[in-house]
């Protein structure tokens, strides 16, 4: 008789009523039989908790654990989330953003890959985007195959790359002892910090077929903290910290690309400062410009950032055409995929 270990779903939420029933639906489209739902509210001002509340009977048709709670004030993402993680009963543990959705063989296909791969700690997949309008848009996957991937050698890779938001990873629960003492509150790296400690306690698989669908839209909290810089600033601290946590679990990799690591956040001030030209944003984007050289000395002298720089002479029509002129010489975003590191090997999903 197949065995089928219980998956705890939890879903953190604040003021995302209006794609609520889409997150939910998605979760109730399943093929894997054995789940359980926790959703926490954090004192939304919205219809949030109304809607959650009105999905009892349908998880309870389809046979799924559900349960509803509403904190008593807001407590922040990150407490939100540690509530949610305190009171699962599953071997594996899934955290489901309320604005983002899943598709139906998520479970099922991340599921397989523990079972078949004991060492595994934590399974990530692609995810796709999808607009505030619904509009779905396919990326590049991060590796161009599916694969596993030892600790040490995924944790050196995310001294580059975060890869992964919740949605798109799931874990061992009982991973979460030993990485516990470990844990830091970020405002807005947390998810990148967690996937790191993942790697800490065994390997991690990735699946390249878009399980996961990424709600970008203008309420996203990362929005915020791109204009006050504050997102990059907890990425020097991230590569800091792990550095340090990795030296404590023996790993030498991570630490051996320090040095690339900040430079490669002097390269994404560029992105970022082309972001805020973008939403009207000058004075961010400004400061992006000159906090890259103290990242990266030598981006002074790439092309790209003297006509970013240039940038701030111009307004209106002027500024909009001036952006136009630099995406079609320039593209700053990931267009391509990775191969696995060395000694990676293949998943058969």
């Amino acid at each position: 008789m197949k065995r089928y270990p219980l998956v705890s779903i939890c879903v953190p939420n604040y003021n995302y009523g209006e794609y609520l029933e889409y997150c939910l639906d998605s979760i109730l489209n399943q093929t894997y039989p054995n789940i359980e739902v926790l959703f926490r509210d954090n004192q939304s001002t919205d219809n949030s908790y109304e809607i959650a509340l009105s999905y009892r009977d349908k998880f309870r048709d389809k046979g799924f654990y559900y349960n509803v709670s509403q904190n008593k004030r807001n407590i922040g993402s990150d407490g939100n989330s540690n509530y949610l993680s305190r009171d699962i009963e599953g071997e594996y543990i899934f955290f489901l953003a309320s604005d983002d959705a899943i598709e139906p063989t998520f479970i099922e296909k991340c599921i397989r890959v523990f079972d078949e791969n004991p060492s595994v700690a934590m399974v990530m997949v692609h995810r796709s985007e999808i607009d505030e309008f619904g509009n779905i848009h396919q990326l590049p996957p991060f590796y161009n195959q599916n694969c596993v991937v030892d600790g040490e050698s995924q944790a050196a890779v995310f001294m580059m790359a975060g890869i992964a938001i919740p949605g798109q990873r799931m874990q061992r629960a009982s991973m979460l002892t030993p990485i516990k003492k470990y844990k830091r509150i970020f405002n807005v790296a947390g998810d990148w910090y967690n996937n790191f400690l993942a790697a800490m306690c065994g390997d991690v698989a990735y699946i390249k077929e878009p399980l996961c669908q990424y709600r970008v839209h203008t309420g996203n909290e990362t929005n915020e903290s791109e204009k006050n810089l504050l997102g990059i600033f907890e990425h020097y601290q991230l590569i800091h910290a792990f550095c340090d946590i990795s030296k404590q679990f023996g790993m030498s990799k991570p630490a051996e690309r320090y040095h690339e690591a900040v430079e490669k956040l002097g390269s994404m001030c560029l992105r970022y400062a082309l972001k805020m030209y973008k939403c009207g944003e000058k004075e961010a984007a400004v400061r992006y410009l000159f906090l890259a050289p103290a990242l990266k000395r030598d981006i002074v002298e790439d092309e790209r950032y003297a006509i970013l720089m240039n940038m701030e002479r111009y307004i209106g029509l002027d500024l909009k055409r001036e952006i136009e002129e630099f995406e079609k010489k320039f593209n700053l975003n990931r267009t391509i995929s990775y191969n696995p590191p060395e000694n990676y090997r293949l998943l058969d999903i």
